[in-house]
């Protein structure tokens, strides 16, 4: 875990620069997509995240697709950005699941606990 943070904290700058902007444009491709800014902002952290992950797999393990090294840097930081998006539309679609079971739970007990009530929808629960 040490050598992960040294590696993602010392990276040169060049792929620095792939990852931010491989990040900003799935920021935006995101907003555009969702229409939602918010989330848009939650998932770039989780996709440069990703990037420097496959990065410093790709080198820790030695994968090399290609001789050239910078394009080692963009096919390695493209496929960790596009595993964190999809690890982040899985979670934010089962945080959409459990939430809507919770909603709905809640809302059957708040109708059984009106029904058991001798005047019905007028008491109001504080």
């Amino acid at each position: 875990m040490s050598d992960f943070l040294h590696q993602a904290i010392t990276v040169d700058t060049y792929t620095l620069v792939v990852v931010a902007l491989l990040s900003g444009w799935g920021g935006v491709l995101t907003m555009q997509v969702l229409s939602r800014t918010m989330l848009a902002v939650i998932f770039v952290p989780g996709l440069v995240f990703g990037a420097l992950t496959a990065n410093y797999l790709f080198n820790a393990y030695h994968f090399y697709p290609t001789p050239d090294r910078e394009v080692n840097v963009v096919i390695a930081c493209t496929l960790g950005l596009i595993a964190a998006l999809l690890v982040l539309l899985v979670s934010l679609r089962l945080m959409a699941i459990v939430s809507t079971l919770f909603l709905q739970n809640y809302a059957f007990k708040s109708d059984m606990a009106q029904a058991a009530s001798p005047y019905g929808r007028q008491i109001r629960r504080v």
